[in-house]
């Protein structure tokens, strides 16, 4: 792995710790000590491997701020993941699944791959699609009836 890989990380993570506190109003003590101790990926993996969400998260969830913890660090950051298995990824994006991270809730995800389709990156631009074909829908739709 590479040491700058892990450095930005590392500033990442601050970062969030920071946020949390200016913009939740979440001052993270215990996430600033482990960060101190441990830096930001040793943090990540005890916090992940933990049987449980932190405290620290489910305080930025009853805030609507999942957007500030590891979980959404790791996950939304795909630069990040080669820091992390398989199984840390999935650990990060179950536990945002389970307390409705906004961004992973997208209702067409599930339906993706099911019906045949020749648009080649429906995957990772469906929202882009379906914008354009409503915009075409309500666009003849106008021009039929005026």
């Amino acid at each position: 792995m590479s040491e700058q890989l892990e450095q930005r990380f590392d500033a990442a993570m601050m970062d969030i710790y920071r946020r949390a506190k200016s913009e939740a109003n979440y001052n993270a003590s215990r996430f600033f000590q482990m960060l101190t101790e441990h830096r930001g990926l040793e943090t990540a993996r005890i916090l992940l491997h933990a049987d449980t969400v932190s405290e620290g998260y489910t305080a930025l969830w009853e805030r609507g701020r999942l957007d500030l913890t590891v979980e959404a660090l790791i996950h939304d950051h795909p630069e990040f993941h080669p820091l992390f298995t398989q199984e840390e990824l999935g650990i990060a994006r179950r536990r945002l699944i389970d307390y409705k991270y906004p961004p992973l809730i997208d209702p067409v995800e599930p339906l993706i791959g099911r019906f045949p389709s020749n648009v080649p990156n429906w995957t990772t631009e469906h929202d882009k699609h379906l914008g354009q074909a409503l915009m075409e829908e309500m666009r003849g739709k106008s021009g039929a009836g005026g």
